[in-house]
C-alpha cells in the first residue's frame, strides 16, 4: 500500500523546529518595539528643546515658568509658531514632564520622559547603556539644549 502524508513524527518535528524559531524572534521583536518608541521619544524631545531654544532666543525666559507638564505649551503664543504639532507623549503615552524658569535669567528648562514604567527613577546625569527590558523603565531628560539623562545611542 502506497499511503501519502506525514506521519506524527515528522510533524512534531516542524512543531518543535517553530517553536524554535518563534522562542528566539519574540524577545527580539520585544525589544526592537521599546527601542522604536524610545527612539521616538528622544527625537520629539529634541523637536521640543529646539522649539523652547527658539523661545528663549526671542524672549530671554522659558515659556511657561512653573509648569508641570509640557501642555502648559500648547497654546497659541507658542504653537504654531515654535513648532507645528506640540508632542505631547513620550513613545509609551505618557505625558512629558515639564520645569521651566529656573536659573539666573528664568531661562533654565527641562523635558522629562518617565520611560516604560512611567516612575520617576531619580538618575544622576548621564549616558546608560540599553542591555536588558528593564533598561527602557530609565527616565530621559533634555535640559537646556542637551540630553542630561538619556540611553547610548551609536552614533
Amino acid at each position: 500500500m502506497n499511503a501519502r502524508g506525514f506521519t506524527l513524527i515528522e510533524l512534531l518535528i516542524v512543531v518543535v523546529i517553530i517553536g524554535i524559531i518563534v522562542s528566539i524572534a519574540i524577545p527580539n521583536l520585544l525589544v526592537a518595539l521599546q527601542k522604536g518608541n524610545q527612539k521616538a521619544t528622544l527625537a520629539d524631545m529634541t523637536s521640543l528643546g529646539s522649539a523652547i531654544e527658539s523661545y528663549l532666543v526671542d524672549f530671554s525666559f522659558a515659556p511657561a515658568p512653573g509648569a508641570t507638564l509640557i501642555t502648559a505649551l500648547d497654546f497659541g503664543w507658542f504653537r504654531p509658531f515654535y513648532i507645528k504639532v506640540l508632542p505631547a507623549t513620550d513613545g509609551w503615552g505618557t505625558i512629558f514632564r515639564y520645569e521651566a524658569g529656573g536659573g539666573a535669567g528664568f531661562d533654565n528648562y527641562s523635558v522629562t520622559s518617565l520611560g516604560r514604567n512611567k516612575f520617576f527613577d531619580n538618575l544622576p546625569p548621564g549616558e546608560y547603556p540599553v542591555v536588558t527590558m528593564l533598561d527602557f523603565n530609565k527616565d530621559i531628560t533634555y535640559s537646556d539644549g542637551r540630553f542630561t539623562i538619556s540611553p547610548q545611542v551609536k552614533k
